[in-house]
């Protein structure tokens, strides 16, 4: 009968072993409404998401921050509003919703320049939902959303003509820098742009003071490969101007947004007539051969801020659009020879284009002034093997 005390403890440990991998594993589920506070009618197709407290505490209040990969997903709302997140791990959560052109309460730590927003005075505090979470169960939150304030206006050349698909991004002050504010990344809208007339409308901001900036992005398709690899995007030049119809961030107007407020008239004209165009080839300091991949841009060296910029081209070359007159910094970053080849993927008939690096060159750095148009620009870079070594000498 000895031997039975010492099957005992076997037997105990076999079993925690079984069933342990399973209790780690279990989780509940969070259901749910969003409704609009300025219809009180559902929300429809808004983003919900989870976002672990635990993580979001910092010591100087709550910081909400959305990163890797949420807690059950990220759900849409029905048509009456309603949302489930299953599979959820225990424990406390913010909800976060995000819907075209309603507010979301800190839907990223770099929403706001405060660490909670700030209502306006007289309205009581911004309160960001919170759920706690069982093994088992399942949790209930209902969530009303606030409609923000809007920024609308028409774009158009100087010739008048409408400037249409222009991406368009609106920008708040954090600290001594203006930053994004368009919404956050896991709402499921395509990022604003004007219409076929040049109308553009942002919504969903908060009252503080913005920059509207234009993006005008000129993108060629090539091939890289052989004819079956398909093409590649090549950004050949992004212009960009802001509020006020100025390239420089610097003299842009800001745009003050009360609460709720629909700002219309936000009208912003893109004077070609006063840009030139800068074309050139970066080539290779050993023999001159052209760099077939890198990315180049034009700074303003008072704010440090892009006001052009475009990637190189399969044959090295480069043209670049809407620089105005004045004094600026002109980089080459990352240039390299790549290769690209064709790889069959399965059965064959998949075929994709790798690219291999076969030569890295030192970044390039110099002053540029621009009067006029610049025809043939000619950058040359040093490869990064052979300034080590010419530095060793």
């Amino acid at each position: 009968m000895r031997p039975w005390p010492l099957l005992l403890p076997l037997l105990t440990i076999a079993a925690t072993a079984q069933t342990s991998p399973s209790a780690r594993h279990r989780t509940g589920t969070v259901t749910g409404h969003v409704y609009c506070v300025d219809t009180n009618t559902p929300a429809r197709l808004a983003s919900v998401q989870l976002a672990p407290v635990k993580k979001a505490e910092t010591r100087s209040g709550t910081s909400v921050e959305v990163t890797g990969i949420p807690a059950g997903g990220v759900a849409q709302t029905g048509f009456d509003g309603s949302f489930t997140l299953t599979r959820v791990p225990p424990g406390s959560y913010y909800v976060i919703v995000a819907k075209a052109g309603y507010l979301s309460p800190r839907p990223d730590a770099d929403d706001s320049d405060d660490v909670e927003p700030q209502p306006p005075p007289g309205q009581p505090p911004v309160v960001i939902p919170r759920v706690d979470v069982q093994a088992d169960q399942s949790a209930g939150v209902d969530i009303r959303l606030e409609r923000g304030a809007a920024i609308s206006g028409t774009v158009r050349f100087d010739d008048g003509s409408p400037a249409s698909g222009v991406g368009i991004m609106v920008l708040h002050r954090k600290k001594d820098k203006w930053v994004p504010s368009n919404g956050p990344s896991f709402a499921m809208t395509a990022p604003p742009s004007t219409d076929d007339l040049g109308h553009y409308r942002v919504g969903g901001l908060r009252d503080r003071d913005y920059l509207v900036m234009l993006q005008l992005s000129r993108t060629d398709l090539e091939s890289r490969g052989g004819h079956d690899a398909g093409l590649s995007g090549v950004e050949r030049s992004t212009l960009r101007i802001y509020s006020g119809d100025t390239p420089h961030i610097s003299d842009a107007v800001p745009v003050k947004l009360g609460a709720g407020e629909e700002h219309s008239g936000e009208d912003i004209t893109i004077s070609l007539s006063k840009f030139h165009s800068i074309s050139g080839v970066v080539t290779a300091a050993g023999d001159g051969h052209p760099i077939n991949s890198g990315h180049l841009s034009i700074e303003d060296p008072k704010d440090k801020e892009t006001v052009v910029d475009a990637e190189l081209g399969s044959d090295g070359t480069f043209h670049l659009e809407g620089v105005p007159e004045g004094s600026y910094t002109l980089y080459v970053r990352s240039p390299r020879d790549q290769q690209f080849q064709e790889v069959s993927v399965g059965n064959q008939q998949t075929i994709i284009t790798s690219e291999k690096t076969l030569h890295q060159y030192s970044d390039l750095e110099q002053s540029l002034k621009v009067e006029g148009d610049i025809p043939s620009l000619v950058l040359t870079v040093t490869e990064k093997s052979r300034q080590r070594a010419a530095g060793a000498q």
